[in-house]
């Protein structure tokens, strides 16, 4: 900001981005939602501005202006959710949150939040897991089921479902109150497997 005659040099108010509800993984050419917010170390109103995704080549991925309200629990932060596309290529590919500063009315300098997007392979086929209490043999709701990078829940029959690229998955299993269980497969077409746990034994108290 240039200074006139007789005033006193201004420095630009800084601002802060942050991003979340990045997804752990997205597939590759699908379309993905984040939400991004800005906040002025000074507590300015920065609404209806505008913020920036840029994509690992550099690109501009979507733009959006920030909402009228704030994040609740917080001073200043406003917010907007984003949509954009994942990039075609599967890996982690490191992408940008971006806002310019100005020099309107009150001078802010720009600023940016870095964000890591994790692409995988458009899945092929669905495998079909079945968690199991190994002693009492009845099914597990609720246990968490990884092929990294994959996840699904079972329900309440103790199933889950997950569709993945074709490829060798150690798939982990772990629930409320049981030791995780490890299953090592080859997937090359839709197939089932089932997982059984052990219940988590708590430590007795010494007397």
């Amino acid at each position: 900001m240039k200074n006139e005659p007789g005033n006193n040099p201004v420095e630009p108010h800084p601002m802060d981005l942050t991003v979340w509800d990045v997804p752990p993984t997205t597939v590759a050419g699908e379309r993905f939602a984040v939400s991004v917010g800005a906040r002025c170390s000074a507590g300015c109103d920065l609404r209806g501005r505008e913020l920036s995704i840029f994509d690992q080549m550099g690109s501009c991925a979507a733009t959006v202006k920030l909402g009228h309200d704030v994040w609740p629990g917080t001073e200043a932060l406003y917010f907007a959710e984003v949509e954009v596309r994942a990039p075609l290529e599967a890996g982690s590919h490191q992408w940008e949150a971006k806002i310019a500063g100005w020099e309107a009315g009150l001078p802010h300098a720009a600023a940016s939040f870095p964000l890591m997007v994790c692409v995988v392979p458009s899945p092929d086929c669905e495998v079909t897991v079945r968690a199991v209490d190994r002693e009492k043999q009845i099914p597990i709701a609720g246990a968490r089921v990884v092929m990294h990078p994959y996840r699904a829940m079972t329900d309440d029959n103790g199933i889950a479902r997950v569709r993945v690229a074709r490829g060798e998955y150690d798939i982990l299993v772990s629930g409320s109150q049981y030791l995780p269980a490890c299953v090592s497969v080859e997937v090359t077409a839709d197939m089932m497997t089932s997982a059984q746990l052990d219940a988590d034994q708590p430590d007795e108290d010494p007397e």
